[in-house]
């Protein structure tokens, strides 16, 4: 599966969205979406309220989709992205700069007297 993950922050104290890929069974946050209905250079649309963003299409029997990746508290508050898992399988990890990360990458300042 090719997933685009563009970030989004959370809601303080909201956990981080959870990503698993089975074949064409997309998990996320605990809630399976059977996704072998989208047909061979055919797209789906999702319904009601989803983290899907646009369409989901089948290429090369490959599935594309983004999904709005819901980042935890303890995700750096500038991300950049979209990221894009080209070969998603299994339990997917969230590339996201964490707090501790970003600040160990920022360089000391000194302070002028």
């Amino acid at each position: 599966m090719h997933l685009t993950l563009p970030p989004q922050q959370g809601l303080p104290g909201q956990p981080e969205m959870t990503i698993h890929v089975a074949g064409d069974i997309l998990t996320i946050d605990g809630t399976a979406h059977d996704l072998s209905v989208v047909p061979e250079g055919g797209e789906g649309w999702p319904e009601g309220d989803s983290p899907f963003l646009g369409p989901i299409t089948r290429q090369g029997g490959v599935i594309h989709c983004t999904l709005v990746t819901r980042l935890g508290d303890d995700a750096a508050p500038d991300q950049g992205g979209p990221w894009v898992i080209g070969d998603a399988d299994g339990a997917v990890a969230i590339p996201a700069l964490r707090k501790a990360e970003a600040e160990q990458a920022e360089p000391e300042q000194e302070i002028a007297e």
